[in-house]
């Protein structure tokens, strides 16, 4: 049964890899047998994902690049088929927010969550799409947010590109399923990452302890609690699945 997760022989690109839920999604798929290219903005942190999962006996290789910059991008997919012969898995992780408000939110701002959290993603796969549908198979994975589906103050640019990412992925599941691909998401809640451990909801007991209650579990979720989620839509395990958003949120979304 195990043998359904196997990667072993496929090549598998995490954005935003550097560190947090892209290292850990990275490790995993590497776990599985995945050549896993790291890709992200810092190239110290490629090389620690890169050595950790080395030190585990996987293979992986760097790739450092915006998301954002289009010609880069493209570049670096290039690289990787010309390098590994194919790209299997895409896993669009890199994204954030900037905590603005609707009303505050310059054009400017609202933009740049826009463009990295979901036109990004987009240019990657369809970029990526074209090996994967001339082969007659692929795996799509963006990373969502709950914040797709409810949404908390200050977060409207991130709300908005997270539940666009989503209807993306619906659309291009439907597009690109008859030839073999699937294109499916994970919505994460709210995790214990880098990316949050400076801000007010970590930094200030009572609002930490406040969203810790919203969930029913009781509590933030681990870095490597979307390894599962990850490697599941990746692997052949997931071979009748697509279009899905996969909601990792210790059931935050469905408490009232």
């Amino acid at each position: 049964m195990t043998q359904i997760f196997s990667l072993t022989g496929k090549v598998a690109l995490v954005t935003g890899a550097s560190r947090g839920l892209g290292r850990a999604m990275a490790k995993a798929l590497a776990a599985c047998g995945a050549h896993v290219v790291v890709n992200g903005r810092n190239p110290a942190g490629i090389e620690a994902t890169c050595a950790a999962i080395a030190a585990a006996g996987g293979r992986a290789s760097g790739a450092a690049f915006d998301t954002t910059d289009r010609a880069a991008a493209d570049a670096a997919i290039g690289r990787i088929e010309a390098a590994f012969g194919r790209l299997d898995i895409l896993v669009n992780n890199a994204g954030y927010g900037n905590g603005r408000t609707g009303s505050a939110a310059t054009d400017a701002e609202w933009e740049e969550i826009i463009e990295v959290d979901l036109n990004a993603c987009f240019r990657l796969a369809r970029r990526a799409s074209v090996g994967m549908l001339a082969r007659g198979w692929g795996r799509i994975i963006n990373i969502s947010s709950i914040n797709a589906h409810i949404a908390r103050e200050a977060n409207a640019n991130y709300c908005a590109a997270k539940a666009g990412l989503e209807g993306m992925t619906r659309a291009l599941a439907v597009e690109w399923g008859p030839r073999g691909v699937t294109v499916n998401a994970i919505a994460p809640g709210y995790m214990m990452t880098p990316d949050n451990q400076d801000t007010p909801l970590r930094n200030d007991p009572t609002q930490r302890e406040r969203f810790a209650q919203r969930t029913p579990l009781r509590r933030w979720g681990r870095e490597d609690e979307l390894d599962g989620a990850v490697v599941y839509l990746a692997s052949e395990a997931s071979s009748y699945c697509t279009g899905h958003v996969l909601i990792v949120d210790g059931g935050m979304s469905v408490k009232i």
